[in-house]
C-alpha cells in the first residue's frame, strides 16, 4: 500500500489540478468563441444595415428624381400652351389651373414671371396682391433667363416668404426666344412626403441637400438652410469620427454615393447611406437615409447574455460531474497499474523476441541477396556460350525453328540476369552511370533498328521517328547503354502490345533545359490493375511473353539517375499508352 501510496496522493493532485485547468480553458475558450461570435454578428449586421440603407438611399433619390423630372416636364408643357397668352387671359389661367391640379402633391404655387421678371400670376389667391413685383433678382429667373434651360433652385427664400426652392422653366414666344419664367414653388417642409413613398419612409430620419451643400431637409430641423460644411452641423459630431464625417460630406456635395459609420455628439452610432440625386445627367442634390447600428445590435447583445448565463451553468455542473468521476478513476486506477505492469513485462519479452526475429530477417536477407548476386553472376557464365553458340547456328541455319527458340530463351536468361544484377546495384547505391555525349536521335535510330527484328510474323506494326527538337540540342551528356536499355524496354513493351498499327518515339522540347523522348503507341494501353504500381518491381502484365516485371523500374531508376522523370498514361484519344521521359540538356 505505500508503493500506491506514494504513487496515488499525487495522482489525486494531478487529476484535481487537470480538471481544474480543463474546466478554466473551457470557459476561456467559450468566452473566447462567444466574444468572437458576438463580433461577427455584430459585423453581419452592421454589413447589412449597410445595405439595406445604401438601397433605401437609392430608393430615395430614383424618387425624387422622378418627381422633379415630373415637375420639370409638366410646367414646360404649360409653358409652351401659354406661349404668345396674355396673363389674364381665361385659356392661360386655365393651363396654369390644370397644371396647379397635376402637380397638387408638391406644390400649390404656381408663379409666371414676364420677360422682365415681374410677377405676371400665381396661382395662390393670398398671392394676388403681389402680381407686378419685381422677382428678377431671385436665382431661379436669373439662371433661367441666362441659360433659358430649366433650373432647379437651391434657394430657401420663397416668393411669400415661406422657405422654399424653385423648380423652373423658360417660357418661350412664337420664335422660341425667352418670354418669360413659369416655376413651381416648394415648401421644403414637404419635400420629404411630396417627394418620398411614405410607407418606406414615413418614420426614416432623412436629410436633403442642394449640389453647394445647403440643408433642405433634416431630422434636426435648426439644421435647414444650413449649410452642411457649417459648425452647427460638425457640433453634432463626435470628435472622434469628425474627420471622416466632414470628408464624407465634401463626397455629398461632389455628388458622390456613400456609406457613412459615426457618433453623434452624444456617442450614438448611427450608419448614414447617401446618394445623389441626378437631373439630364447633371447633379441637383443629395439625399441621406440615417439608421442608429443599436436598431440591429441590441436584439443580439440580449441573445449572448442569455447564452452566457447557460453557458456558466453547464460550465459549473461539468466541474462538478468531473469532481464526481476523480473517486472513480482512482479505484480504477489502482488495478490498472497492475494490470500495466503485468502486460509491460509481457510486451518487454515480446519486444525482445521481435528484435531477434527482425535481426535474423535482416541477416537472412543479406543472404538472400548475397545468393542472388552469385547466382546472376554463375548464370551467366554457361548463357554466355550458349548465346554465342546460339547466334552462329541462326547464322548457318536462318530458318531451323529450334535454333531461334534457343537463341530466345538464351537472351532471356542473360536479360534477367542483368536485369537482377542491376536492381541489386541500385538497391545497394553501388548503380553508376558513364555518361558522355552522345546523340539521342542515333540512339533511338539504333533501337528501333534492333526492335525491327522482334516484329513477330502476323504483327502489322510499324515503327517511325520523329523529332522536333531545335538543331544543337540533340547531343546530351548520359549513359548511352543505360538510355538504350530504357528505350529497348519501352519499344518492346510497346510491340509486345500492339497487334497492328505504328509505333513513334518522339523527340520533342519539355522546356529551356529538358527534352521529352516518348515512345507511342496503339495498343491495348495499361491495364488498371497494374496503374498504380506501374514502376514497381515485378510488375508484369503481358499476353504475349512472360516478363520479369522489372523494366520499367529499372527504366524509372536510370532516368532518375540522370536527374529526369518518367511517367506512363494511356492515349487520351483512340487506343494505346504513351510512356515518356525527361532528360537534361547539360
Amino acid at each position: 500500500m505505500s508503493g500506491w501510496g506514494n504513487i496515488g496522493r499525487p495522482l489525486v493532485i494531478i487529476i484535481t489540478v487537470a480538471i481544474a485547468s480543463m474546466t478554466a480553458v473551457a470557459s476561456f475558450l467559450v468566452y473566447t468563441a462567444q466574444q468572437t461570435t458576438e463580433s461577427r454578428v455584430e459585423l453581419v449586421a452592421s454589413q447589412t444595415l449597410r445595405g439595406a440603407l445604401a438601397e433605401e438611399s437609392m430608393q430615395a433619390s430614383s424618387e425624387i428624381a422622378v418627381g422633379l423630372r415630373n415637375m420639370e416636364r409638366t410646367l414646360s408643357a404649360a409653358a409652351g400652351a401659354i406661349s404668345g397668352m396674355d396673363p389674364a387671359d381665361s385659356p392661360a389661367r386655365q393651363t396654369l389651373a390644370l397644371t396647379e391640379s397635376a402637380l397638387t402633391q408638391y406644390t400649390d404655387n404656381i408663379v409666371w414671371l414676364s420677360e422682365d421678371g415681374a410677377l405676371a400670376y400665381t396661382t395662390r389667391e393670398d398671392m394676388a396682391g403681389m402680381v407686378g413685383t419685381d422677382l428678377s433678382d431671385r436665382r431661379f429667373y436669373e439662371i433661367t433667363f441666362a441659360t433659358n434651360r430649366p433650373f432647379i433652385s437651391s434657394s430657401l427664400l420663397g416668393v411669400d416668404g415661406t422657405p422654399s426652392f424653385a423648380v423652373a422653366v423658360p417660357v418661350p414666344d412664337a420664335a422660341g426666344d425667352f418670354d418669360g419664367v413659369l416655376a413651381a414653388l416648394v415648401p421644403v417642409s414637404s419635400v420629404k412626403a411630396a417627394f418620398l413613398e411614405p410607407q418606406v419612409f414615413g418614420s426614416k430620419p432623412i436629410m436633403v441637400l442642394t449640389n453647394d451643400g445647403t440643408i433642405l431637409v433634416h431630422p434636426e430641423e435648426s439644421l435647414v438652410g444650413k449649410n452642411i460644411n457649417d459648425g452647427e452641423v460638425s457640433a453634432t459630431i463626435s470628435e472622434d469620427t469628425l474627420e471622416v464625417a466632414e470628408k464624407n460630406f465634401e463626397l455629398m456635395v461632389q455628388g458622390r454615393s456613400g456609406v457613412l459609420e459615426y457618433a453623434d455628439s452624444e456617442g450614438e452610432e448611427t450608419l448614414m447611406a447617401y446618394e445623389p440625386v441626378t437631373i439630364s445627367n447633371a447633379h441637383t442634390w443629395t439625399v441621406a437615409v440615417f439608421e442608429p447600428t443599436s436598431t440591429v445590435r441590441e436584439p443580439f447583445l440580449d441573445i449572448f447574455a442569455e447564452r452566457q448565463s447557460y453557458t456558466l451553468i453547464a460550465t459549473g455542473l461539468i466541474a462538478a460531474i468531473s469532481a464526481v468521476f476523480i473517486g472513480f478513476i482512482l479505484v480504477l486506477n489502482k488495478r490498472l497499474f497492475t494490470t500495466v505492469s503485468r502486460q509491460d513485462e509481457k510486451i518487454t519479452n515480446q519486444l525482445q523476441e521481435l528484435k531477434g526475429a527482425y535481426q535474423r530477417l535482416k541477416e537472412q536477407d543479406v543472404i538472400k541477396d548475397e545468393f542472388i548476386n552469385i547466382a546472376a553472376h554463375e548464370l551467366r557464365t554457361p548463357v554466355l556460350p550458349i548465346v554465342l553458340s546460339a547466334e552462329n547456328l541462326a547464322d548457318s541455319m536462318p530458318e531451323d525453328d529450334n535454333v531461334r527458340i534457343i537463341l530466345r530463351n538464351a537472351n532471356r536468361i542473360t536479360k534477367l540476369t542483368n536485369d537482377i544484377l542491376d536492381v541489386s546495384r541500385i538497391e545497394s547505391n553501388t548503380f553508376k552511370l558513364q555518361k558522355q555525349k552522345t546523340d539521342i536521335r542515333r540512339v533511338v535510330e539504333e533501337v528501333l533498328m534492333d526492335a525491327q527484328l522482334k516484329i513477330l510474323k502476323g504483327q502489322d506494326v510499324e515503327l517511325a521517328l520523329e523529332s522536333t527538337l531545335p538543331k544543337g540540342t540533340e547531343e546530351l551528356m548520359m549513359d548511352k547503354g543505360r538510355i538504350s536499355q530504357v528505350l529497348i524496354n519501352l519499344v518492346d513493351n510497346a510491340i509486345n502490345f500492339t497487334e497492328s498499327g505504328t509505333i513513334r518515339v518522339v523527340l520533342a522540347p519539355e522546356d529551356a533545359d529538358h527534352i521529352r523522348v516518348s515512345v507511342i503507341d496503339s495498343g491495348k494501353g495499361i491495364y488498371p490493375e497494374v496503374r498504380e504500381r506501374l514502376f514497381g518491381k515485378f510488375v508484369s502484365k503481358t499476353d504475349r511473353a512472360k516478363g520479369t516485371g522489372l523494366g520499367l523500374y529499372l527504366c524509372k531508376a536510370i532516368v532518375e539517375a540522370h536527374n529526369g522523370t518518367i511517367r506512363g498514361e494511356n492515349n487520351a484519344e483512340g487506343r494505346g499508352a504513351t510512356f515518356s521521359f525527361t532528360l537534361p540538356l547539360s
